[in-house]
């Protein structure tokens, strides 16, 4: 029989390297966008939630004081919450690593870790899919500074010439204020020259020939393999105010609360806390079936379990009153 060794862990590292998250990191940050949470309301993977909030309402102009005035009454918008379910599934056997260089415990790890990264990676591209969908239609003003920056009401988005790339977030938050975003403060997820050219004209500060750095205050940019729109091959970024997308987990009470055995025909369902420190909570549903593993390298006798980890994900940013306007706004380097 050969002779078996193992690999050190920080040789093989690169095997389960993870793609960067800023889209699940930011909307996870502003998951508590609930009154109440979310486990207390939606108390079944079929009961809907719908969230309100007051609108803005527009009024009629007086110069003047009137014992007649009338005026519009208030009114509210709703926001469904719709959630989609992430889960992955692995099966391990009670003997068939008795016989392995592997632990059945190092197996196991392994296992629950592909499960969570593969989760985290398509909550992700999920999430990216849907602010780079949900951008803005409508703006205030189409040209709030010249000509260097244009308002594209077919892709909409504003294109920022390339000459002002090394000013393409100062132009970006001048747009932000025109449109009455005026704290100065803001999340920016970006991807191609966009975030390229950020990481550059950042690290240009006071001791160079040209200060440049001046512009990134208050600017929370992180960088995105997923976002990229087909119209602009330099590269976009969507800039939001703060708080204003997010991502609202859930899994079903039995898993919170637990209940069953994992071991058992019936199976079980429990829950634990990510431990890459993204913050989802997930449920694992587990059940054994007697089996023969003999040609897995088993035995003719045994048992396997079949897990399954998941969780659900609703996505969010704030409701408006006026039809298909939005907080993101698409920015692209021409």
């Amino acid at each position: 029989m050969a002779a078996q060794t193992r690999l050190q862990k920080k040789f093989t590292a690169p095997e389960s390297r993870e793609k960067v998250l800023p889209a699940l990191k930011l909307g996870l940050s502003n998951s508590g966008i609930l009154i109440k949470d979310a486990n207390s309301i939606r108390t079944r993977e079929d009961r809907t939630v719908t969230a309100y909030a007051l609108k803005r309402q527009s009024r009629v102009p007086a110069s003047q004081r009137t014992a007649t005035h009338t005026g519009n009454s208030g009114d509210s918008m709703s926001m469904p919450l719709s959630w989609a379910t992430y889960a992955d599934n692995f099966s391990i056997s009670l003997k068939e690593l008795d016989n392995n260089v592997f632990s059945w415990q190092e197996a196991f790890d392994q296992n629950l870790m592909n499960c969570i990264l593969n989760i985290h990676a398509q909550i992700e591209t999920d999430f990216v899919t849907y602010l780079l969908a949900q951008r803005t239609q409508v703006v205030k003003t189409t040209t709030p500074i010249g000509n260097r920056v244009t308002w594209n009401a077919g892709n909409y988005t504003h294109e920022i010439a390339s000459d002002d790339s090394k000013q393409f977030f100062q132009l970006a938050k001048q747009v932000m204020a025109a449109n009455y975003y005026n704290n100065g403060t803001f999340d920016c997820i970006s991807g191609g020259n966009t975030y390229v050219n950020a990481s550059f004209w950042a690290a240009q500060g006071n001791e160079n020939a040209q200060n440049t750095a001046f512009q990134f205050t208050g600017m929370n940019i992180a960088y995105s393999t997923d976002l990229s729109d087909g119209n602009y091959v330099n590269g976009v970024s969507l800039v939001m105010a703060p708080g204003t997308a997010a991502l609202i987990d859930w899994i079903p009470k039995q898993n919170r609360t637990g209940y069953g055995d994992y071991n058992s025909y019936l199976g079980g369902y429990g829950s634990f806390k990510d431990p890459y420190g993204s913050g989802l909570t997930f449920a694992v549903h587990a059940y054994a079936l007697r089996t023969d593993t003999s040609g897995l390298n088993g035995v003719q006798q045994d048992n396997m379990m079949q897990f399954e980890i998941s969780v659900d994900v609703a996505q969010a940013i704030t409701p408006y009153s006026t039809p298909n306007e939005s907080n993101v706004y698409e920015y692209a380097q021409m």
